[in-house]
């Protein structure tokens, strides 16, 4: 049951993902031309500014999935009510005290961005920023309960959310936007969305699967080692936050409100191949947690265990990341229109080097369970620190690419050299069996496919009907090629039989 539920939930985890693409496909630009540049910019300057308050939850959801997945693996049901209780109190104080820095930054806002908004944009500036940071709140408390869920391995519970937000939000924010068109509009859709959230996980949570917590001890051995891991998980949400949202911030301080637009129309479609490339991860956490408890984790078995969650994740990735070098330009063209081209260059260089990250991305699950994602989150600390003064240089030098230019450059360092040289080091991580293992097959295939397609994506003039041509053409290539060598015999079995109706298993 739990490998079918494991299953069920990637494919849902994966199928909301790309229903969010279809939403946000037809929502942005109607946000943006509803809106204006401008004010859409103004938007999203504040949701990168209050993103930095994600930074203080401390990994929450990770953190619950993690110990109670250990506390079911040994049984120990009071150990589990216990611990549920001691870390739903550490997050109602992580809650009072996001709501603490959060009301200090609301008054440097006027200060902050002085130079590049108007006395009117930074008024609504303040409101947006208030809604935004109470949503964050309510979300903290939501993905606690989430983590609860996880931990008891009901990811179709967990993955089926995917697939209900984007609809529900879209649905609310055109009916609302027909009344009024105005950016309070989506903060405040935002907030209803994660309170209904926030309660219906708490049902399931409480209600149904009976996780109800109970403070018999506060466990002070307990709480500092969930502490560091929770450390650990801050840092590389730092991480996280710098890469995504920092490029926005130095260009809305930099540049100007418009450039913030451009750039969030690029960011737009590399969240959708981050969230793609890396569903699998948390799915994972709760069986590499239990083959730790087991003392079942030698570098070998990890490695082979990682493989294919690994090989699915590369062939998303790459699927995303090559057609979107084949036919990126036309998408854009008929998603925005004129004026966006930018958009397309700035999405590929941030997209490219983590397509190679993403390809062993399982290896966070792993960390997790192990507790040694601590020295990861410091390394990627730097390069992060690194990442704000490289962008700072480029983006004075070169406008709004230099950017994405300082993002990529400190990826390839970090994440990417770096993190693998440690993974064999400290995890025991066989990177050559790894890598092989996971590009064996579907690498030729990508690269087939997209040598194919390249010559029509340039001949072909950029159009909507040049986006179908294009596109068919790397997914017919890439169909056919990986049926005939590109998968394994597992792989095309699982294929066939999910083809002919026969359920996964």
């Amino acid at each position: 049951m739990v490998k079918s539920q494991r299953k069920l939930g990637m494919l849902l985890s994966y199928g909301g993902n790309l229903l969010l693409v279809a939403v946000n496909i037809f929502i942005t630009p109607f946000l943006i031309k509803s809106l204006g540049d401008a004010e859409y910019g103004v938007y999203q300057m504040m949701a990168s500014l209050a993103g930095y308050l994600v930074l203080m939850n401390f990994g929450t959801s990770t953190v619950m999935t993690r110990y109670v997945s250990m506390y079911l693996g040994k049984g120990d049901k009071k150990g589990e009510r216990n611990y549920i209780a001691m870390c739903l109190m550490i997050t109602g104080v992580l809650m009072v005290l996001i709501i603490a820095v959060a009301t200090v930054m609301y008054f440097f806002i006027d200060d902050i961005f002085a130079v590049s908004l108007s006395v009117k944009q930074i008024e609504k500036s303040q409101q947006l920023f208030v809604i935004l940071a109470l949503t964050l709140v309510i979300t903290l408390a939501a993905q606690a309960v989430q983590g609860i869920i996880v931990a008891y391995e009901r990811f179709v519970f967990s993955s089926g959310w995917n697939l209900v937000r984007p609809l529900l939000k879209a649905g609310l924010l055109v009916t609302l936007f027909m009344i009024k068109a105005d950016s309070l509009v989506i903060v405040l859709v935002d907030l209803l969305i994660s309170i209904i959230f926030l309660a219906v996980c708490c049902v399931y949570a409480f209600g149904v699967l009976k996780a109800t917590p109970k403070l018999y001890k506060f466990d002070k051995t307990i709480f500092f080692s969930s502490a560091a891991f929770s450390l650990a998980i801050m840092l590389q949400a730092i991480v996280n936050q710098v890469n995504t949202r920092v490029d926005t911030t130095i260009l809305g301080i930099m540049v100007s409100p418009e450039s913030v637009t451009i750039y969030s129309v690029a960011m737009q479609v590399f969240q959708v191949f981050s969230s793609l490339s890396t569903a699998a991860v948390a799915i994972y956490l709760p069986k590499f947690t239990k083959m730790v408890a087991s003392g079942d984790c030698s570098g070998e078995k990890l490695t082979g265990a990682m493989i294919p969650p690994s090989r699915l994740q590369t062939l998303i990735s790459g699927a995303i990341t090559f057609g979107f070098i084949v036919c990126g330009r036309d998408f854009i063209h008929m998603w925005m229109g004129d004026g966006y081209e930018q958009a397309y260059v700035i999405a590929l260089i941030v997209m490219i080097p983590n397509f190679l990250v993403y390809t062993n991305s399982v290896i966070e699950s792993v960390l997790d369970a192990m507790q040694k994602r601590l020295v990861r989150s410091v390394v990627l600390c730097c390069v992060a620190v690194a990442n704000i003064l490289i962008s700072i240089v480029l983006v004075h030098f070169f406008g709004a690419i230099g950017a994405p230019v300082g993002t990529a450059l400190t990826t390839v360092a970090g994440p990417l050299i770096i993190m693998n040289i440690y993974y064999q080091k400290a995890v025991g991580i066989r990177l050559r069996q790894l890598f092989c293992g996971i590009f064996k097959g579907i690498m030729p295939c990508l690269l087939i496919s997209t040598v194919v397609s390249l010559p029509l994506a340039i001949l072909l003039p950029v159009s909507v009907w040049g986006l179908f041509v294009k596109g068919g053409v790397f997914v017919a290539v890439l169909v056919l090629t990986l049926m005939l060598f590109g998968f394994n015999k597992d792989e095309k079995t699982t294929v066939v039989r999910f083809l002919k109706g026969k359920g996964l298993r």
